[in-house]
């Protein structure tokens, strides 16, 4: 299995390079299927492929499913800045059965008006535009080696144009010891159609990262994570962040996103975890915008 991981690993690295992923800055469509909805996720600054700790970490890293013990429920929603006008509502079902585990997930992302423009650049008018997804995600159960994959179907709507997507992700992980886990995830994978006569690419995207956890003590839990990712219109991107539990209750969570040409952002979080239930809150800082927030609940059955 080490082996198998190892050259998956290779294989998926190389994909950085190579035209498939020199997609032009603007031609990428559906973009929402790439922002988190989780506020742990977010608060990470995208970090954690390696080791995924929340039901909703699963919408966009079907790896997080192999730790679920428990049928839960999850709903999330993502504030925009107000130059933004936008929100992002998640739902997710998660379930582990004898073999494996499943997760089902539903989201709507919804725009205030959009203020149109000629081409040269006097107004004609607010338009609309809104999208969704539908998720189902498989994973086998917590073991040193972890595989999870997941088929999505999506749609964007721009005031009369309409495109639908068919894609996928899939991820391999791997605990190297009681400390170190590496981990693998190819997102958004698939086939979009047109809007009419204009065609764009999928989000699609790479990541790869090292985490490390550690006890202290008795009370404390520290975590540290690394990933390096890329999306087909972008460069290569590493992220940094760190996550402090105290007695499996409160998470204190940042990320740092190292960018390259664009401006880097410091992501924070907290958690609370109780027995039946668990609440989380993010703050997506950007140095152009107010920032995002993220809310979510979790109940566990």
């Amino acid at each position: 299995m080490r082996k198998i991981f190892i050259c998956i690993c290779l294989f998926t690295s190389s994909l950085f390079a190579g035209k498939y992923w020199n997609a032009d800055p603007g031609s990428v469509t559906m973009k929402f299927l790439a922002s988190e909805v989780s506020p742990r996720s977010a608060s990470l600054a995208g970090a954690g492929v390696a080791m995924s700790g929340s039901l909703l970490d699963a919408s966009r890293n079907p790896l997080a499913l192999a730790s679920l013990q428990n049928p839960s429920v999850g709903v999330s929603q993502v504030i925009y800045s107000k130059a933004i006008d936008a929100r992002l509502n998640s739902i997710l079902w998660g379930n582990p059965f004898q073999s494996f585990n499943m997760l089902a997930g539903l989201e709507f992302l919804n725009y205030g008006d959009i203020e149109g423009r000629d081409e040269e650049g006097f107004k004609t008018g607010n338009y609309g535009a809104s999208a969704w997804g539908a998720q189902l995600a498989f994973s086998n159960k917590k073991e040193a080696f972890h595989w999870a994959l997941s088929y999505k179907l999506a749609s964007q709507n721009i005031e009369d144009y309409t495109a639908y997507a068919f894609l996928g992700d899939f991820g391999l992980s791997l605990d190297l010891n009681s400390y170190f886990s590496l981990g693998s995830l190819i997102r958004n994978l698939g086939y979009v159609t047109s809007y009419r006569s204009h065609s764009e690419a999928l989000p699609l995207s790479l990541q790869a990262g090292l985490a490390f956890h550690m006890p202290i003590g008795s009370i404390f839990e520290l975590k540290l994570y690394s990933d390096l990712y890329r999306r087909a219109d972008s460069k290569a991107e590493v992220f940094f962040a760190s996550e402090l539990i105290y007695k499996n209750t409160l998470s204190l969570r940042g990320g740092y996103a190292l960018k390259k040409d664009t401006e880097n952002g410091i992501n924070a979080g907290l958690g609370l975890q109780f027995d039946v239930f668990s609440i989380d809150y993010a703050f997506q800082a950007n140095p152009n915008l107010d920032g995002n927030h993220l809310l979510s609940i979790i109940l566990n059955f």
